[in-house]
């Protein structure tokens, strides 16, 4: 299972679009497109472009708090990916740039092993109780890919110019 993991695209699809096309490159297919939030009206837009290189995949993803105009979307989640629980949030309302141990007992209340944040615009990766993964902002070229074989969930943050 693989998934492009983005967030923080604040209402840039041609950045989305170019991140993309990058790590295309080195991932061939994707299974799930997951978005962060503070973009995602950007990233439901693009449903097309990422069907027709994927038209299996996932689309999935969160409110931030930038994207209250966006309805219908939660503003946080807990998805399977490669047979994972994986705890989904814009990171806004656990106060993620103050740290980040009420995210990590969050994603353990929720009985998940991962947790995926935005907010900060900064990559990172980091191990508390679980596995917590910034994939940083699109607008400053960054995306990640996270990857769950066997249970066992690897993660590649990257950043494009």
């Amino acid at each position: 299972m693989k998934a492009l993991v983005m967030s923080d695209s604040h209402g840039n699809p041609d950045s989305i679009r170019f991140l993309c096309n990058e790590a295309w490159k080195r991932t061939g297919r994707v299974d799930s497109y997951l978005h962060l939030g503070d973009g995602i009206a950007e990233f439901l837009y693009l449903e097309p472009f990422f069907l027709a290189h994927d038209p299996e995949a996932q689309m999935i993803g969160v409110q931030g708090n930038c994207d209250s105009f966006v309805y219908g979307m939660p503003l946080q989640q807990v998805v399977m990916l490669g047979g994972e629980r994986v705890f989904m949030t814009h990171g806004h309302i656990q106060g993620v740039k103050s740290g980040l141990y009420r995210l990590d007992d969050e994603t353990l209340a929720e009985k998940c092993g991962i947790a995926l944040y935005g907010h900060t615009h900064e990559p990172a990766m980091d191990m508390y109780s679980v596995l917590m993964v910034n994939p940083g902002s699109v607008m400053d070229g960054r995306v990640a890919l996270l990857e769950i074989e066997g249970g066992k969930p690897r993660v590649q943050l990257w950043h494009f110019s």
